[in-house]
């Protein structure tokens, strides 16, 4: 599942922007689309205590994909700037406590994963 899509970065981050970041012998779609699997791909391995695929995806987990995405574009294509790599640096703490419990989704929390629920199936 995606957490944010071609819009959401061109809201965040302006399409001239991303146009901007992308060599010209690149497919500009098919960049976005993959450096957004991955992106989400890297959120997920934050959700571990959720039961994934979530069934709608929360507001609260835009903005660190987008950003996750556009640092792996900027970073793939040699255009990383420093505000790209603070804005992934703020992503990763958010995620971090997303994925230990002080932070949450702001959804009304999923159901936990068996693994996280503390049930020792006993």
């Amino acid at each position: 599942m995606r957490y944010a899509e071609k819009d959401n970065l061109e809201t965040l981050w302006g399409a001239d922007y991303l146009a901007d970041i992308l060599p010209e012998d690149v497919d500009a779609v098919s960049a976005i689309e993959e450096a957004l699997d991955m992106a989400s791909a890297e959120v997920d391995g934050y959700l571990v205590r959720y039961q994934l695929p979530l069934s709608a995806p929360p507001r609260v987990l835009v903005t660190p994909t987008a950003n996750i995405a556009v640092y792996l574009l900027a970073n793939r294509h040699a255009a990383l700037t420093d505000t790209l790599e603070k804005r992934y640096e703020q992503a990763i703490p958010f995620l971090d406590k997303l994925s230990k419990g002080p932070a949450n989704r702001g959804d009304g929390e999923p159901q936990l994963s068996s693994i996280d629920s503390g049930s020792s199936g006993a």
